[in-house]
């Protein structure tokens, strides 16, 4: 049983404006704003009967934040993200403001996987009070992070996938070249790339879900 947070995230107005926006919210924010809406229901109501209520109270999500608020419930009710690379992928591509297609298998860029991780942390963190799910990740989502990271020619890792480094080494059977950890200002780029991407993203969360916490003050 999942227990809803809204005695500690409360602003009703501000979860409803986020439900209902057209820009990019991240799951953690969308889940919090459901729950509080729906004062915890979200959890135990079908899919149908969650949406049917989002519209009426005005706030029903567009697609593919839909999309994303269901894959955030998804998560918290079946972990299975930890040991099945598709589940991993089709969380990953929601997470990121894209089409989930499990069918269709694609590498996903290093900062698109970063930033899933984290997010996942962060749902993780605000409903079992839990840090960092890295531990727990099995062989073929580690396997998966690190055939994408080869896929976009990152010959290191960034440091939110090190927990894929010998799975990594493992599949490619090639040792990192020490000249390009000293001095290569490609993947000196990408690596930045990666971290801008994913500290603009966790910005934006913690932004959004402070203001959940509080309720407008009344001039």
């Amino acid at each position: 049983m999942i227990g809803s947070v809204k005695e500690t995230y409360n602003n009703e107005a501000k979860a409803k404006e986020l439900l209902a926006s057209k820009d990019f919210i991240p799951a953690s924010a969308l889940l919090i704003a459901a729950d509080i809406v729906t004062s915890g229901s979200c959890f135990v109501w079908e899919v149908e009967t969650l949406f049917d209520f989002l519209e009426e109270e005005g706030c029903l999500p567009e697609p593919k934040a839909r999309d994303r608020l269901m894959a955030a419930i998804c998560i918290l009710l079946n972990p299975a993200f930890l040991w099945d690379a598709g589940a991993f992928m089709a969380v990953s591509q929601t997470f990121n403001g894209e089409l989930a297609l499990p069918e269709l298998w694609e590498p996903l860029t290093p900062a698109s996987l970063a930033y899933s991780i984290e997010e996942i942390d962060s749902v993780y963190k605000v409903y079992n009070n839990t840090k960092q799910l890295a531990p727990l990740y099995a062989e073929e989502p580690k396997i998966y992070m690190a055939v994408c990271c080869r896929e976009h020619g990152f010959s290191s890792l960034p440091p939110a996938l090190e927990l894929c480094r010998d799975q990594y080494h493992r599949v490619y059977e090639l040792p990192e070249e020490v000249q390009e950890l000293v001095v290569n200002p490609v993947l000196e780029r990408k690596l930045k790339e990666v971290s801008v991407y994913v500290d603009k993203l966790a910005q934006l969360r913690a932004n959004l879900v402070q203001e959940l916490k509080n309720k407008y003050v009344q001039l």
